[in-house]
């Protein structure tokens, strides 16, 4: 071989060899995890919350190595809380962005938009904070999940809750949309059915985001009720608490309703004692009924990252990334049927304790309720918490098998 060939067979024997190092020690892309939800509009602190909490859980992954070798990329589109703008943000992660499963959102109406979305496109999609049944019943399909409670769940355990105090007579104030008019009426279907003497004289629906709730307070007033429920929530329950003081609505009721820790904070010295609350995933709470190591970090690095106590939708989402994390890491892929295959039955990594599962026929976690009476704690001085807090676990109201069967055959969803 002479002198020129051979320099020529070295220099690409070492091309070679240069090339296949860099193929060897050349990081995997980073995995896609999609999020749709409101983080502008009348939910935006709700959603913001969840994406907060989704990034802890992110990072805490990729820190430990990622999923499978890879690290995790979330990708965060807000939705505005419009059904068209969360199906095009929807369909471009699943189809531009290539994500691997898509979580969120707020609004129970932009989960029903999307949730088609996912399905004809065969994505994973989980759910943390919207909470429609007929997301899971009347359109229920193969990919969708939820971990948090749907509003058949939610409302019967308040139902559970409310059959065991004295009052016969209520009116229902609750949000005009999805969530507000299904929830209400699981809660009244199930204390019905436990209190057969309890009379709803009246429902009413003021519209999301009301500011003015003068009428919707006199015309409750006017029923002369023992008891209100409600599903308020949010900015729209802090505005009502307060006006409703002007007219001494909680000395002549009570009041129920959906008072987490983000309400409570906002409301601080103007805040009911007496007044009943219930909500999701309210961190102290979980403390005392549910101790762990994994929720104390958590709230340590909550609070380290954003200076402020952990609400139920930081928590939630939390629990659905580490949902799609173990799904895959059971699965070894990414690959959607599998990670179906994986999450039906799956027993959940949660914050909100030991004994949490995703359902394998309905795909809904047993997650369940948290309530308690709104009072000033002793040993938490900051803002008001639950007094006496109770825990109705979701399995023990959810709907059988075989009624959401036939729920989902009369609708034609076979």
């Amino acid at each position: 071989m002479s002198k020129t060939r051979w320099l020529w067979t070295v220099i690409a024997l070492t091309v070679v060899f240069v090339l296949l190092a860099g193929c060897a020690t050349a990081p995997a892309a980073p995995v896609k995890l999609g999020m749709v939800i409101e983080t502008s509009g009348g939910n935006a602190l709700l959603g913001q919350a969840g994406v907060d909490g989704a990034k802890i859980a992110v990072d805490e992954l990729n820190a430990a190595g990622g999923v499978l070798g890879r690290q995790i990329e979330l990708v965060v589109r807000d939705n505005e809380g419009k059904t068209d703008v969360g199906a095009r943000e929807t369909r471009d992660l699943i189809l531009s962005q290539k994500v691997s499963g898509v979580l969120g959102p707020v609004s129970s109406g932009v989960l029903l938009a999307i949730s088609p979305i996912a399905k004809e496109n065969k994505t994973v999609l989980i759910s943390h904070t919207a909470n429609t049944e007929r997301a899971f019943w009347e359109q229920g399909h193969k990919y969708i999940f939820s971990v948090v409670p749907n509003t058949q769940i939610e409302g019967a355990a308040m139902g559970v809750y409310t059959a065991k105090l004295p009052y016969k007579k209520y009116v229902i104030i609750a949000p005009d949309y999805e969530f507000g008019h299904i929830q209400s009426e699981a809660w009244k279907t199930k204390l019905q059915e436990l209190k057969k003497d309890v009379v709803v004289t009246k429902e009413l629906f003021p519209k999301l985001n009301e500011k003015d709730f003068t009428s919707f307070i006199t015309a409750a007033l006017a029923e002369q009720p023992e008891a209100v429920y409600s599903n308020l929530f949010g900015a729209d329950l802090i505005a009502f608490t307060k006006q409703a003081k002007n007219y001494g609505f909680f000395d002549k009721v009570k009041f129920m309703a959906l008072y987490d820790v983000d309400v409570l904070q906002g409301l601080g010295p103007d805040v009911v004692p007496g007044v009943i609350g219930y909500e999701r995933g309210p961190f102290d709470v979980i403390q005392k009924l549910a101790p762990s190591s994994q929720l104390d970090k958590f709230i340590a690095e909550y609070r380290k990252r954003y200076n402020k106590w952990p609400v139920t939708w930081a928590i939630n989402a939390y629990d659905a990334v580490m949902a799609w994390a173990k799904a895959a890491k059971t699965a070894n892929s990414f690959e959607q049927d599998k990670l179906v295959t994986a999450l039906e039955g799956m027993q959940l990594d949660s914050l909100r304790g030991p004994g949490r599962y995703i359902d394998k026929f309905h795909h809904q976690a047993n997650v369940g309720t948290y309530i308690g009476v709104v009072d000033w704690l002793p040993e938490f001085k900051e803002f008001a918490r639950y007094k006496d807090p109770v825990y109705i676990a979701g399995d023990s109201v959810w709907r059988s098998a075989a009624e959401i069967t036939a729920i989902r055959e009369k609708a034609g969803n076979k």
